[in-house]
């Protein structure tokens, strides 16, 4: 488990990886498997909503020349296309998934990810899939439902049950990989254990909200998701086109409201800019440091969340308007994304 602190959370705005080379064999899924949406009523009871989002969840193991990592992942497109976090699967040799109906499967990765901890893996077989519920709609204080894999592949599909606790949590986490930053979490108290990664959690309609991914392990009751708005948008990407490549924006930065601790001078809402890459699109544009991202394709950003929503609904070499304040002065230029 990661250690974790809390702090000032920053993002990078760019691509992830997308792991087309091991995708050989993947497209050759079991058809014969209904695939199709697994949806509920408004006023479902936690025992229906657990009776039936099963199937669309999934045990995972990724096999390593020096062993083996145990998470979870759930089915959210026709296809087998299942998320995960991008810890449970990257550089595995082997992905093998575990079924509701005690059958398994192989899996290929298509997008990695190790700083949003997000990764899309194609099940060999297909298979039931949930709906992806608006984040933007959470209530603190409304039920939610964690599933996944605790500790061992023989505990795949427990269920845990607790309330969102808080909503855009920023958290700094170190691994061996080296110091990496997540913000707009979703703060949960549904019991997580190491297995739990890439586990869906759900809301009172079986709808996938977020993706669990750690925990604070010197507390009780921390968990954290991922936001669907960190996703969806990049989960249709890859489903219109399994070649999808994420746009680059070069970006490093997070949520003006974050800034406004240590700046009170920040006014307005959007994305704000600790530095621009020296191969960002937008080097040589007036974008600096300092700067507020306010619109992007021509829709308001509110946070960070917003920007990469938008990102991924783009293509490399689309032309992009973007709106930023500086000092106050609202500027307005072109870009064309890498």
């Amino acid at each position: 488990m990661k250690k974790l602190a809390m702090i000032l959370a920053a993002c990078m705005i760019c691509s992830g990886c997308s792991v087309l080379d091991i995708m050989d064999g993947v497209g050759d899924y079991d058809k014969a498997i209904e695939s199709k949406q697994i949806t509920l009523y408004e006023n479902s009871t936690t025992q229906e909503v657990a009776s039936a989002v099963g199937p669309a969840i999934v045990g995972i193991s990724g096999r390593y020349s020096n062993g083996e990592s145990v998470g979870s992942g759930v089915c959210l497109a026709e296809g087998g296309y299942i998320l995960t976090n991008s810890h449970v699967i990257s550089g595995a040799d082997k992905i093998t998934l575990y079924l509701s109906d005690k059958s398994s499967a192989t899996a290929k990765i298509i997008y990695d990810n190790p700083v949003l901890d997000l990764a899309i893996i194609k099940s060999s077989k297909n298979m039931p899939y949930l709906p992806i519920g608006s984040s933007d709609d959470i209530l603190v204080g409304e039920d939610v439902l964690a599933v996944g894999t605790p500790l061992t592949l023989t505990l795949t599909h427990t269920f845990t049950k607790g309330i969102v606790s808080a909503l855009n949590r920023t958290l700094k986490v170190d691994s061996d990989s080296g110091e990496g930053y997540m913000q707009n979490l979703i703060q949960h108290d549904a019991s997580l254990n190491p297995g739990n990664s890439g586990g869906p959690l759900l809301n009172g309609r079986g709808e996938v909200i977020g993706i669990n991914t750690l925990k604070i392990a010197t507390g009780e009751g921390i968990g954290f998701a991922i936001p669907s708005k960190s996703f969806e948008s990049l989960l249709g990407s890859y489903v219109k086109n399994i070649n999808y490549e994420v746009p680059y924006l070069g970006l490093y930065g997070y949520d003006s409201e974050i800034a406004n601790y240590e700046d009170s001078s920040i006014s307005s809402l959007g994305f704000y800019v600790l530095s621009v890459n020296d191969n960002s699109p937008l080097i040589n544009l007036g974008v600096t440091k300092g700067c507020v991202v306010t619109e992007f394709n021509g829709k308001k950003i509110n946070n960070t969340l917003d920007l990469k929503d938008e990102l991924y609904k783009l293509t490399t070499s689309d032309m992009v308007e973007l709106v930023y304040e500086n000092n106050g002065v609202s500027n307005k230029v072109k870009v064309c994304l890498k």
